[in-house]
C-alpha cells in the first residue's frame, strides 16, 4: 500500500451497536519506526449526528442504527445534515433513541445480517418484519453507517485531497466473518464511496493492537516469552475469540495471532433479548405483545442494563433499580401501558447464570443440524453461555498450543473487548469459569490486560494496524486466520469432457472429496501471493467447473502445496465456481492450468486459474450471492458406461421412428438397466438424465406422446430445481422452454404434464421468474366467477400447486392467490392439493425462499379463523395444512400469537390431528428430511438435504 499521497491513516469500527472512528496525521509521525509517541498520536474522531431533533452534535460513537422517517412522524426540517443527503434516512443517536419508540422504521444489527446465509443480504428486508414500510438491504444499511462517516469527515476537513476516500482506511470485522461477509463489507464501503482504499483487519487484533499502542514502551514488562493472551470480545451482535502469543523470532520477541474462534451470533443482542422476556414475565397485567412492543421492549432492556452496569452498587438504591414502561398500542395507548421494574442484582443473576456460568469441561461443541432461527429473524447461537465457548475454542486448538508452546492451552493473560464485557463481574466470572475448565489454582488465573474504554479501543486498534503496515510501531504476526484447500480427485481436479454432473470426488456434483490441496496457510500475510508450479491441473473451458473449497481456523503447520485427507478438522464452503471462457467457437475443451491464490492487502482471498498454454487468467469467483442450497451424501455414483447406455435407451425411445410403446415404457427400462426404483435415483444420476434430455429439447415436438414424456421426466430429473453445483447454468435453458411454452396445448394430459414440470423446477427460478410466471397465470387463477380462461379442474389443481410452490414470490401476489384459493376450498368435495397449496402458501418455514418472503403472520391468523369455522370432512387434510401454515420458527416476527395457539389446540384435537401438528405449533421443530416430500409434494432425490438458499433472489 502506498502511503506517500495520503495525509492520514483512518480506522472504523464498524460495529453491531455503535460504530467509532480514530485517525492519525501522518505528517507529525516518526517516519523511522521508533513507535516514539504513537499513542498521543491517534486521535479519536468525533462524528458529527442528530442527537436530537434539529440538534446536530459531535459524538465519541456513531450507535449503528438508522432510521427511515416516515411521512409525518418527524419534519424534514429536524432532519437537516450540513452535507447534502440523498435520501431521509439518518444514522446514530437521535435514530436509535427516535426509533425505539418506533421499532417498525428502526434498521438494527444489520452487520449481524451481513453473516445470514438464509437471508438475500442485498434485498430490502430490513426493518425485519416491518409492514408497509421502505425497507433496505442489510448492504444497504451498512453502507449508509459508512456513507455517514465519509460525509461527516469530509465536511470536517474540507479540502478534497483529505478527503476519507483519499486516506488509507482500515475497516474492522469479526476475526469470525467468512468470506462473503467480508466482501459484502468490502461492497458497502464501496457503495458509501470508499473505492477501493479499504483494508480489513479483525476486530479482536484490534483491541490487541489498542492494548499495544498503550504500551507500546514497556509492553515487555508485561508479557513475557511463549506467554498465551486470550482477547475475548463480546459485542453488541456477535462473540469473537482470538489467541496471540509471543515467540522468540530471530533473536527477539515477536507477536503471533496462533487462533481465531468460529462464527457465534452471540453478543448484547442476546443479552436484551432474554432481559425481555424476563421483565415481559414482570409485568402485572400479562398481554400478548405484538412483534413491535417485543423490539420496543428490548431496546428499553439494553438502556436500562447499560444504565445499570455502569452505576455504582454503593450508592442509593435508586441507582439500582431502572423501571421498563411499555405503552400500549392504537386505541389503548395509555390502558394497556405495562411496566416492571428491573434491578442490578437481578440483572447480574441473570447474565452470570445465562451468558457466564461456571461450566463443566466438555471435549467440543457437538455439531448441530443448524442454527436456531431465534426472535426477530437472526440465527443466533443455540448454546448461549460465552463461558462453554470460550472452554471449546481452547479445547479445540489444544494441540496446536501444545506444538507450538508445549504447554496446555490455559492463557497467562486475557484481554476484554466489547461493550458487554464492560462490567468487571463478567470478567471475574469469565476468568473462574476458565480456571474451573482446567482444573486450575487460584494463581494460575489469566491476568487482565487494561482496557479503560472497550467503546473506542477497536477503532484506535485499527489505526495503529495502519502505522504498521507503514512500519512504524508493534506489529503482531498475523495474516490470515484461516487455511484455505481446494478439494481434489484421485488423478488431481479431473475434469475430463464429460457433461457436469459425470464428474467425481466433489469437483461438480457436490460429494464429499477425499483429499484436498493447501492453498492458503494459515497466518499468511496479506498481499501474498501462492504459485504452485509444480501442480498442473485441467478444466475443461466454456461450461461451467467448479472447485470444492474447506477451510481452518485451527489446523496448524499446513503449508501451501501440501496434500492431505478431508477429516473434521475442516470446514465445507461453498464451492468455487466458473466458466473458463477460451477461443473464440466457445467450443468445450481440456487445457492445463494452474491455480494461484492471494491473501490480499484488504484481507479477503483471491484465486485464479492461470493457462499453461495461453496468457490467459481467470478469477475463481466466491458464491456470495447462491450458498449452497443442499449437500448430497450419495451412497452410489453410477459407472460411465451404465450412464452412456442409458443416454442410448433414450435417444432410442425418443428418436422420431420409436412407437408409443416403447416410450411409455422408457422409465420403466431404465430402472431394469440400473437395477433400482426411480424414486432411489442418485442425484448424480439424475441430472445426467435430464442433461441428455435437455440438450435434445425438440423430441418434444414429435408427437403429443412424446411430449408428455419429456416433460414428466426431465422434471422429475430435475426436481426441485436445485441442489447439483450446475443447476444454475440448467435452469436458464428450461427457462427457454417455459418461455416456448408446450408444443400441444390442446392435448389434455400434456396441459397437465406442463404445470407438473413447471411445480417441479420452481425452485430453480429466479425471483423474476417466478414473478413472470405468477403474471401468466393470474388471468385464470384470480379471475372473478364466470371470467378467464376456463380450464378443467385436474389441470386447474396442477396450475395452483405450481403457484403455490413459487417460495419467491412477492408477499402480495402470495397473499392475492390465497384470497382466491380459500373460498374454493369445501369439505368433501376440494381435492387434497388445493390444501397444499394453502399450505405451501402460507407457510412460516420456507424451503428455499428467502424469510422475507413469509407471507405476515396476523395475515395467516385471519385465514385460520375462517377455516376452523367449517365442518371438514375428511379432517386430515385442513389440520395437516394449518399446522404448517401455524409452525413455530422462533422468530417473533414470523410467529403467529398465543391467541391463535390457544383457540388451534382443542380444534386439532377435534380434528384428531397426529401428535406432530401439536409439537410443530407449541415448539421449534426442524424440518426433516421425511417432511420435505410431503411440504414438497414429492419425494427429493437422494441425498438431497436443505441447507441455505439455493439461488439468488
Amino acid at each position: 500500500m502506498d502511503f506517500q499521497d495520503k495525509r492520514y491513516v483512518v480506522g472504523i469500527d464498524l460495529g453491531t451497536t455503535n460504530s467509532a472512528v480514530s485517525y492519525a496525521d501522518l505528517t507529525c509521525m516518526d517516519t523511522k519506526g521508533t513507535g516514539v509517541g504513537i499513542d498521543n498520536e491517534i486521535k479519536v474522531f468525533k462524528v458529527p449526528q442528530l442527537t436530537g431533533p434539529g440538534e446536530f452534535s459531535p459524538v465519541s460513537v456513531l450507535p449503528s442504527f438508522l432510521y427511515i422517517p416516515g411521512e409525518y412522524d418527524v419534519s424534514k426540517d429536524a432532519l437537516t445534515h450540513p452535507w447534502k443527503k440523498e435520501n431521509d434516512m439518518f444514522a446514530g443517536l437521535f435514530a436509535r433513541e427516535h426509533g425505539s419508540q418506533i421499532p417498525s422504521r428502526l434498521v438494527s444489527s444489520a452487520k449481524s445480517w451481513l453473516c445470514h446465509s438464509r437471508a438475500d443480504r442485498e434485498a430490502p428486508i430490513l426493518p425485519w418484519g416491518s409492514q408497509n414500510v421502505e425497507k433496505i438491504s442489510p448492504v444497504k444499511a451498512t453502507s449508509e453507517y459508512l456513507r455517514h462517516i465519509r460525509k461527516a469527515w469530509n465536511h470536517f476537513v474540507k479540502d478534497e485531497d483529505l478527503f476519507l476516500e483519499n486516506q488509507f482506511t482500515v475497516i474492522t470485522v469479526p476475526a469470525s466473518f467468512d468470506e462473503a461477509a467480508r466482501e459484502y463489507t468490502l461492497k458497502a464501503a464501496r457503495d458509501a464511496g470508499f473505492g477501493n482504499n479499504i483494508t480489513l483487519l479483525e476486530e479482536p487484533l484490534a483491541a490487541f493492537y489498542a492494548w499495544v499502542t498503550r504500551h507500546e514502551h514497556d509492553w515487555q514488562s508485561h508479557v513475557k516469552t511463549d506467554d498465551l493472551i486470550l482477547v475475548c470480545d463480546v459485542g453488541g451482535g456477535t462473540t469473537d475469540f482470538t489467541l496471540i502469543s509471543l515467540k522468540e523470532s530471530q533473536g527477539s520477541p515477536r507477536f503471533e495471532r496462533v487462533a481465531v474462534g468460529d462464527h457465534l451470533i452471540l453478543g448484547g443482542d442476546n443479552i436484551d433479548l432474554m432481559l425481555a422476556r424476563y421483565v415481559a414475565s414482570k409485568f402485572t397485567q400479562k398481554a400478548n405483545l405484538t412483534p413491535d412492543q417485543w423490539k420496543t421492549l428490548s431496546y428499553k432492556c439494553r438502556a436500562a442494563k447499560e444504565k445499570l452496569l455502569c452505576s455504582d452498587s454503593d450508592k442509593n438504591g435508586d441507582k439500582n433499580r431502572v423501571r421498563i414502561v411499555l405503552r400500549g398500542e392504537g386505541r389503548s395507548l395509555i390502558a394497556n401501558t405495562l411496566s416492571a421494574d428491573l434491578e442490578k442484582n437481578e440483572l447480574e443473576e441473570i447474565l452470570c447464570n445465562g451468558f457466564f456460568p461456571e461450566v463443566e469441561p466438555s471435549i467440543a461443541n457437538p455439531k448441530k443440524a443448524g442454527k436456531a432461527m431465534a426472535e426477530f429473524g437472526l440465527p443466533y447461537e443455540q448454546e448461549p453461555a460465552i463461558t462453554r465457548h470460550i472452554g471449546w475454542f481452547l479445547e479445540r486448538h489444544r494441540n496446536s498450543i501444545k506444538e507450538t508452546l508445549g504447554k496446555e492451552p490455559i492463557p497467562d493473560h486475557i484481554l476484554f473487548n466489547g461493550g458487554s464485557l464492560k462490567p468487571s463481574v463478567f470478567q471475574n466470572k469469565i476468568r473462574s469459569a476458565i480456571r474451573k475448565w482446567f482444573s486450575c489454582e487460584d494463581q494460575a488465573l489469566p491476568v487482565m490486560l487494561d482496557n479503560s474504554d472497550p467503546d473506542l479501543s477497536v477503532a484506535l486498534g485499527a489505526s495503529y494496524y495502519g502505522l504498521v503496515k507503514q512500519g512504524v510501531g508493534v506489529r503482531v504476526g498475523s495474516g490470515s486466520p484461516r487455511s484455505y484447500y481446494i478439494g481434489i480427485a484421485s488423478d488431481i481436479l479431473r475434469n475430463t469432457d464429460r457433461s457436469p454432473n459425470e464428474h467425481k470426488n466433489g469437483e461438480t456434483n457436490g460429494t464429499t472429496c477425499e483429499n484436498v490441496l493447501c492453498i492458503v496457510e494459515r497466518g499468511l500475510d496479506e498481499g501474498s501471493l501462492i504459485q504452485l508450479p509444480e501442480m498442473e491441473f485441467e478444466v475443461v473451458t466454456n461450461q461451467p467447473v467448479l472447485f470444492s473449497m474447506y477451510s481452518s481456523s485451527f489446523r496448524s503447520g499446513d503449508k501451501s502445496g501440501q496434500i492431505l485427507q478431508v477429516d473434521d478438522s475442516l470446514t465445507p464452503l461453498p464451492p468455487l465456481k466458473t466458466i473458463i471462457k477460451f477461443g473464440k467457437k466457445g467450443d468445450s475443451k481440456r487445457i492445463p492450468v494452474k491455480v494461484e491464490a492471494e491473501y490480499t492487502e484488504m484481507g479477503t482471498l483471491a484465486m485464479w486459474c492461470r493457462s499453461s498454454v495461453s496468457s490467459h487468467r481467470w478469477k475463481l469467483q466466491f458464491q456470495l450471492r447462491e450458498p449452497q442450497a443442499g449437500e448430497t451424501d450419495e451412497s452410489e455414483v453410477y459407472d460411465d458406461d451404465t450412464v452412456n447406455n442409458v443416454r442410448n435407451l433414450l435417444t432410442d425411445a425418443f428418436s422420431g421412428s420409436a412407437d408409443n410403446a416403447r416410450l411409455s415404457s422408457v422409465v420403466k427400462n431404465i430402472e431394469t438397466l440400473v437395477e433400482t426404483k426411480k424414486n432411489k435415483w442418485p442425484l448424480s444420476f439424475l441430472r445426467a438424465v435430464a442433461d441428455h434430455l435437455i440438450e435434445n429439447v425438440r423430441w418434444r415436438e414429435n408427437s403429443p406422446e412424446h411430449e408428455i414424456r419429456w416433460l414428466n421426466l426431465t422434471g422429475f430429473c430435475m426436481r426441485p430445481g436445485f441442489g447439483d453445483a450446475f443447476d444454475e447454468a440448467r435452469m436458464p435453458k428450461l427457462w427457454k422452454v417455459y418461455l416456448q411454452r408446450n408444443v400441444f396445448p390442446k392435448a389434455k394430459q400434456n396441459a397437465v404434464e406442463w404445470w407438473i414440470f413447471c411445480r417441479r423446477i420452481a425452485g430453480g427460478l429466479t425471483a423474476g421468474q417466478q414473478r413472470q410466471f405468477f403474471q401468466d397465470v393470474s388471468g385464470y387463477l384470480l379471475a372473478n366467477n364466470g371470467a378467464g380462461k376456463k380450464v378443467p379442474k385436474q389441470e386447474m389443481t396442477e396450475v395452483w400447486m405450481a403457484a403455490a410452490n413459487m417460495e419467491r414470490l412477492l408477499i402480495k401476489d402470495k397473499i392475492a392467490l390465497s384470497q382466491k384459493l380459500i373460498p374454493q376450498l369445501k369439505p368433501d368435495k376440494t381435492p387434497h392439493q388445493m390444501f397444499w397449496a394453502l399450505s405451501r402458501l402460507g407457510a412460516r418455514e420456507l424451503l428455499y425462499g428467502s424469510v422475507d418472503r413469509v407471507v405476515p403472520a396476523k395475515e395467516v391468523e385471519r385465514w385460520t379463523k375462517k377455516l376452523i369455522k367449517i365442518r371438514w370432512n375428511p379432517k386430515d387434510q385442513i389440520a395437516a395444512a394449518l399446522a404448517q401454515i401455524l409452525r413455530k420458527t422462533g422468530d417473533r416476527t414470523r410467529d403467529v400469537s398465543r391467541d391463535i395457539i390457544q383457540i388451534m389446540v382443542p380444534w386439532l384435537e377435534q380434528m384428531q390431528a397426529p401428535k406432530k401438528s401439536f409439537d410443530i405449533i407449541h415448539t421449534v421443530v426442524p424440518i426433516e428430511s421425511a417432511d420435505e416430500a410431503s411440504i414438497f409434494g414429492e419425494s427429493l432425490p437422494q441425498g438431497l438435504i436443505l441447507s441455505s438458499l439455493p439461488r439468488k433472489q
